[in-house]
């Protein structure tokens, strides 16, 4: 009796750790999702991004396909500042920004997928107006 109280009350316990949906991201979190889309699209939702230094940013895998994200392009290839593994359909993978910057990013697998993510210490920097310009059409 002893260890069927104890099976319960340790899976009470892990079952409220579980986030309930994705929407409850915490404050200083913003969400991207990966969805399925035709060739030539940005398959990232936004494929513009704008965050504060320190701010995370959680990729979540709503196609049935596997992605793998990195930064730099799908023309030159990963310029190491952050990657993920495979990222399985419902996967989900995360990364916080912790200095001023524009990072372009990509799928490994689908190259042509790409998406971008502005960082500096105030959203309302002139900074950040000015990379979000640059940045409007590119992202189609």
């Amino acid at each position: 009796m002893i260890t069927r109280i104890f099976t319960i009350f340790i899976l009470l316990l892990i079952t409220s750790s579980i986030p309930l949906s994705y929407a409850d991201l915490e404050k200083n979190q913003r969400q991207i999702d990966i969805i399925e889309c035709p060739i030539r699209e940005s398959c990232f939702s936004p494929c513009q991004t704008t965050i504060t230094i320190g701010d995370t940013v959680i990729w979540i895998n709503k196609d049935v396909k596997d992605h793998m994200i990195s930064s730099g392009s799908g023309q030159s290839g990963p310029d190491g500042w952050f990657s993920s593994t495979i990222i399985p359909s419902h996967g989900i993978f995360s990364h916080t920004f912790d200095r001023k910057g524009v990072f372009v990013y990509f799928d490994n697998m689908h190259p042509y997928m790409q998406g971008v993510i502005i960082v500096d210490s105030s959203l309302q920097s002139s900074f950040i107006k000015m990379q979000q310009s640059y940045f409007s059409d590119w992202c189609s």
